[in-house]
């Protein structure tokens, strides 16, 4: 073998232990820890005995509740976000944790969310 072909064989080898070991260690974390992740990250404050897995599954039931035989998405995911808007949240916090939610527990409805 070269020492050229060599370094190349080393760099790939480098780099694709770099890209999958990164993937496993994401893959490691819990959606639980996922969604609690994004829910600190938008500063929404919540009660240090909040159960927040509990706030994103429901999120997720709202969701799955109006969007069975809903032929369209629109209406459900403004009412999830008025929901979550009228229980203190701005318009933004509400969409995000709403996508963090989705994200975490229901990625089925991840093509409703909008970019």
């Amino acid at each position: 073998m070269t020492p050229l072909r060599r370094t190349f064989t080393v760099f790939a080898v480098i780099a694709g232990l770099v890209v999958f070991g990164g993937a496993a260690s994401a893959q490691a974390q819990s959606g639980d820890q996922q969604f609690e992740d994004q829910v600190n990250a938008l500063e929404i404050p919540f009660a240090p005995d909040e159960d927040l897995p509990a706030v994103g599954q429901s999120v997720c039931e709202m969701l799955n509740g109006g969007l069975a035989g809903n032929p369209n998405p629109v209406p459900v995911v403004r009412g999830v976000v008025q929901r979550l808007e009228n229980s203190g949240m701005s318009k933004q916090q509400a969409v995000g944790l709403m996508r963090a939610a989705v994200m975490a527990y229901c990625p089925q409805h991840a093509r409703y969310m909008g970019r």
